[in-house]
């Protein structure tokens, strides 16, 4: 009976040895549901980072876009032609449509001076322009206004944007989202006479 008792205990020992060296069910449960949460919590840390670095290429994207847009108007309004004869800058314009006579073409490189000209259309929120080797032909004058399809898409504004000119003081105003940029007109009469020439 002793020996029974003792091989029974023996029994009873290699069972529980079989069975802590498996798992159960509850236990494979509660490892999928753990893995699950953890799963679940990557993604969402991984997702949060992606659209972090999405949104911050895109502002970068639209920094650069902005940025472009304003030195190409500061360099052309810079460079306006001045015109001897009306004694004055030619650039000229109303709210929200700019023309100038510049010396910084920005598609006919080669062109040397052309008309540029800035339309900002409110509704579509895009600023086209065009641009006119014949500068000199009448037909671009003061009242000269192309419409936007004969226009390329300069730039789209996602904030509020206007443009205008101020005659009596030949600057350009930029408004961009809340911040307002002035370009001046560098472009002056020329001196009457060369004051390095000696008088005899």
């Amino acid at each position: 009976m002793g020996q029974e008792c003792g091989a029974g205990g023996e029994g009873t020992r290699l069972l529980g040895r079989r069975g802590r060296q498996g798992f159960t069910l509850f236990e494979l449960l509660v490892a999928v549901v753990l893995l699950g949460m953890i799963s679940t919590m990557l993604y969402s840390v991984l997702n949060v980072g992606i659209a972090f670095s999405r949104k911050g290429e895109e502002q970068l994207a639209r920094l650069a876009r902005e940025q472009s847009l304003l030195d190409l108007l500061r360099r052309q309004v810079a460079c306006a032609w001045y015109d001897q004869r009306q004694n004055r800058v030619r650039i000229s314009g109303e709210e929200n449509l700019l023309r100038i006579i510049t010396r910084q073409p920005l598609l006919n490189r080669s062109a040397g001076t052309v008309l540029a000209v800035f339309r900002y259309d409110e509704g579509a929120q895009i600023l086209y322009y065009l641009e006119r080797k014949d500068y000199y032909n009448s037909k671009y004058g003061e009242e000269y206004r192309p419409e936007p399809s004969e226009m390329e898409p300069l730039y789209r504004a996602r904030e509020g944007f206007s443009l205008a000119w101020d005659a009596e003081e030949a600057t350009v105003s930029a408004v961009v989202g809340q911040r307002e940029y002035l370009f001046s007109a560098k472009s002056q009469a020329p001196p009457k006479s060369n004051p390095f020439l000696l008088r005899r």
